[in-house]
């Protein structure tokens, strides 16, 4: 009773979001698997996250279908599997009928970096937006031309439909 009366007390205030120890086992793993096999290591990461992004994106459009609905932005924020709201603070704007977020903080870099870890994390986010959209709809693409893993102030991610 003791130690549930304590966790009480304290709360989240020394608890981990899953998000960010997400992001430093990530980076662990990356970092041992490029100290292994080097340029070979780097690159077998960078297709496990494309994979698993493209993954990702093919179970939201899976649901997406099974709702009756069209593989839109729209619907692929509407749906999508991760609840940003959760895990970044970011502001979204419409730019030429496209989406613009702008990512402000983000848990999963906040994670890398309390490691000292940003270089590993880079490696995520250089690959993972791109895949899960390609995954859910190739007919739509991302650019980031901003992004905090590689020393931005902030991330800039504009969704687009191509034309």
């Amino acid at each position: 009773m003791e130690v549930l009366n304590g966790q009480k007390e304290v709360g989240n205030k020394y608890k981990s979001h899953f998000f960010s120890m997400f992001s430093q086992l990530f980076c662990t793993i990356t970092e041992e698997v490029i100290n292994q096999f080097g340029d070979k290591g780097r690159s077998a990461i960078a297709e496990s996250v494309k994979k698993y992004g493209e993954e990702r994106g093919r179970r939201i459009a899976e649901l997406v279908k099974k709702m009756g609905k069209e593989l839109s932005l729209k619907n692929f924020f509407i749906y999508g599997d991760l609840n940003s709201r959760d895990i970044l603070k970011y502001k979204p704007k419409i730019v030429d009928g496209n989406v613009e977020i702008i990512v402000k903080d983000c848990v999963f870099y906040n994670g890398c970096k309390e490691w000292n870890k940003e270089k590993y994390g880079q490696i995520y986010c250089e690959y993972i937006d791109t895949a899960v959209l390609k995954g859910y709809n190739p007919e739509l693409i991302i650019e980031v031309p901003s992004n905090i893993t590689k020393g931005a102030k902030k991330c800039v991610l504009r969704y687009i439909k191509k034309k």
